[in-house]
């Protein structure tokens, strides 16, 4: 029911995530419209809003610089652990801009900048060579580490960077060596910083997709190359007055190995901080050996403070730390079915489903389990099954099987063989029933502690088969 009073209309306008932006009095009389000047409600610290013109125009200018360098709903539309990478993503940019000044100007030095007796055709074929190479590498490493980087996101954004340190180190020594020396190190830094750009542009992309929420992966990557930008800029103008008074050898050496320390600390810190939510080998072999010992499920956040960032094998240990089993995805169906070197035995286990009928295709368990016993310790392949469609049903199955590994790497003997069965009458396979309900895999637990189970990262060159016989539709 309309009202009759002239009252005043109250509009309120709200952005995607439901935050109030801005407030209007529209007045029924005169029709005019006036901006309610309330306090901006931003998650960060502001300034409250005042009849003073001059505070009036801080706020504002501080709000143009939260649209401009975050994104929009900031912090709902994004994850948690985003700001917190990010702060530490702009500090290591900062000391990385000072460290690239100074491998600038030995990189000049190298190619004959200030030196009579070079010339510039010398100087012109140098760098032909150097961008030569780094087309090369660049073609290399994406086609040999461009499927394991999503998976492994946070090593290789740190190895970015142990790349990119290492090229400035052999341009900082560059004008030192002997002309044929200072060619190869002035290359192997042009490949070095080429890797960089892959695994850094590759790894950015897969944290960007984990920290948007809300359709929002370009809004992120625009925001971050806005935070890289001011960030450099400031880097220059301290980097400009660094070059300036630091030229030294020994001088020069001294700040670098304090940048390249500093610089790769923040690198580590940031992403430390990030708690990614889809398994990849590692978190899920934190995560199952917990689970499988204690019966509770660890939060992203709980894995994250136990990754490993470089160094890490997909090992399983038992109570004194001793290596009992190593678990891998077999390479191919020839891997699967062959015996290890070393080995003393080798059997396939099938984790036989709930209602599975014996006359279904083994393939709806969606793996087989090779074990090749070496001694003490085993070694655990994993034969994925089905079609090679990416879907939630193909990535429970790999998860499962990569639970049930880390069981029969700790326990041999899990569960009950029920007998052995013949994949398409060939391949003797051993039928295990796990019987104790503790022993199995709980999604609906993995999915409240905030695990998303729709998508795994585990396999990334591990093929899936279908079996048929000759001149039979496959499996």
């Amino acid at each position: 029911m309309e009202r009759t009073n002239k009252e005043e209309l109250l509009i309120e306008e709200r952005d995607g995530t439901g935050r109030i932006t801005r407030r209007w009095l529209h007045s029924p009389d005169s029709h005019k419209i006036t901006q309610v000047r309330a306090p901006h409600h931003h998650p960060l610290p502001h300034i409250a809003n005042t009849s003073n013109t001059a505070a009036g125009f801080v706020v504002n200018m501080r709000q143009i610089l939260y649209d401009a360098f975050l994104p929009i709903g900031y912090p709902d539309s994004v994850t948690p652990d985003y700001l917190g990478y990010q702060t530490y993503d702009s500090l290591q940019a900062f000391f990385s801009t000072i460290t690239g000044l100074l491998s600038n100007r030995a990189i000049l030095q190298g190619l004959g900048v200030g030196d009579p007796n070079s010339s510039a055709t010398y100087a012109l074929l140098l760098t032909v060579l150097k961008d030569g190479i780094s087309r090369v590498a660049t073609i290399v490493f994406a086609y040999r580490f461009g499927l394991v980087i999503e998976p492994e996101c946070k090593r290789y954004r740190f190895l970015a960077d142990i790349f990119n340190d290492s090229a400035f180190f052999l341009d900082l020594f560059s004008p030192y060596f002997d002309p044929w020396t200072k060619v190869a190190a002035i290359v192997l830094a042009e490949a070095l910083r080429a890797m960089c750009g892959v695994a850094a542009g590759a790894s950015k992309a897969a944290l960007s997709k984990h920290f948007a929420r809300r359709n929002n992966l370009s809004e992120l990557n625009a925001k971050e190359a806005s935070q890289e930008t001011a960030v450099g800029l400031v880097g220059l103008l301290v980097g400009s007055i660094v070059v300036r008074f630091v030229e030294g050898r020994e001088a020069v050496f001294a700040l670098m190995v304090f940048l390249v320390f500093v610089h790769l600390g923040m690198n580590y810190l940031g992403v430390r901080c990030v708690q990614l939510a889809i398994l990849n080998q590692q978190r899920a072999t934190i995560l199952f050996e917990h689970y499988a010992q204690t019966k509770r499920v660890l939060t992203p956040a709980q894995v994250a403070s136990r990754e490993n960032i470089v160094f890490w094998s997909p090992v399983i240990k038992n109570h004194r730390g001793e290596v009992v089993a190593r678990i891998r995805f077999a390479t191919s169906y020839a891997d699967a079915m062959a015996a290890d070197v070393k080995s003393t035995g080798t059997r396939h286990v099938l984790i036989k489903c709930e209602g599975q009928s014996e006359k279904e295709g083994m393939a709806a368990a969606g793996f087989v389990l090779c074990v090749c016993e070496d001694g003490d310790i085993a070694t655990v392949k994993i034969l994925l099954l089905g079609d090679d469609s990416h879907d939630e049903a193909n990535d429970r199955n790999t998860l499962k099987a990569w639970y049930y590994a880390i069981l029969i790497g700790r326990d041999r003997q899990l569960g009950t063989k029920t007998g052995t069965r013949k994949l398409l009458g060939a391949i003797p396979v051993d039928e295990i029933k796990i019987d104790d309900e503790d022993e199995k895999l709980d999604f609906e637990a993995l999915r409240e502690a905030g695990w998303d189970v729709k998508e795994a990262n585990l396999d990334a060159f591990a093929p899936r088969i279908g079996m048929c016989y000759t001149g039979k539709k496959k499996q």
